[in-house]
């Protein structure tokens, strides 16, 4: 019942610092990787994204806060609304590749998945590079690295029995995921994040509709709180779900993750099961 108003309680103060303990925890779980010596293919992979995952929850922990700026010698607290919703669409972003790449079991393999992911990024990155020489040591170096992934993308057995035109899907890939995003918002049982992604995504490109919001907001700097308040909310239920979905799948429950308050268990019990409308 304490964990549940805790989390009923919207205040900005009482937000940030679930996020924050839920971060400490995550970022304990993470180490555990490291203190147990666990390996596997494309561990690196999985532990940059859990590291994009904390830093992002840090940064928007750190601007929830607001700063202060000097203006003709008189300090005006600022609060940067478009910031946060920027990092929270980044959030929702590493959050689905997380899942899809490592947590989620469907029809696709795990190593194709990956593989697909790393080419896309590879053949994106290769494609800014076209004004320097392919001998240059940068381009050169990414350049042996999709050469090393396409080796391993033709030796699976998916890529032997798919047709010519899936073969050529998979090679020059579109996408960096098989699967749309409403998808995977249904198999890690999140809701449906598209409509928020969207209205972080006016911010991120400054389009009219996030100036329009933004302006509405700076009258109101209660409407500016609570905004940041269910940005916070929304990367708590993230994180609970990350911590989970990592500490299952690696069998690593009876380390970091078993050390955690019995208040802290009963909050992400409760944000495991709340879905986004």
């Amino acid at each position: 019942m304490k964990a549940l108003l805790s989390l009923i309680d919207m205040s900005l103060e009482n937000q940030r610092s679930i996020l924050i303990e839920l971060n400490s925890l995550l970022a304990d779980c993470t180490q555990d990787l490291f203190d147990l010596g666990i390996k596997f293919e494309n561990a690196g992979l999985l532990e940059k994204l859990l590291i994009q995952i904390i830093k992002h929850n840090l940064s928007i922990a750190t601007l929830s806060k607001g700063s202060y700026i000097k203006i003709r010698e008189n300090e005006l607290m600022m609060d940067d609304l478009t910031a946060v919703y920027s990092i929270a669409r980044l959030q929702i972003e590493t959050f689905v590749n997380l899942s899809y790449l490592f947590f989620l079991e469907f029809e696709i393999s795990q190593e194709l998945r990956i593989s697909i992911y790393k080419i896309q990024g590879l053949n994106q990155q290769i494609s800014l590079t076209s004004k320097h020489s392919k001998k240059f040591e940068p381009v050169a170096k990414m350049r042996n690295e999709l050469a090393e992934e396409l080796k391993k993308l033709r030796n699976l057995s998916e890529f032997k029995l798919a047709s010519k035109k899936e073969k050529t899907k998979y090679t020059k890939p579109r996408y960096a995921r098989l699967k749309k995003p409403d998808e995977i918002y249904d198999m890690i049982k999140i809701g449906d994040l598209s409509k928020t992604h969207s209205l972080y995504s006016n911010h991120i490109h400054s389009e009219y509709i996030s100036i329009r919001q933004l302006n509405s907001a700076i009258q109101n700097t209660e409407q500016i709180s609570n905004s940041i308040s269910t940005v916070i909310i929304l990367c708590s239920r993230i994180t609970s779900l990350v911590i989970t979905n990592f500490t299952s799948k690696y069998e690593i429950e009876n380390n970091s993750f078993s050390k955690k308050s019995d208040i802290l268990g009963e909050k992400i019990d409760a944000l495991n099961k709340m879905y986004g409308k």
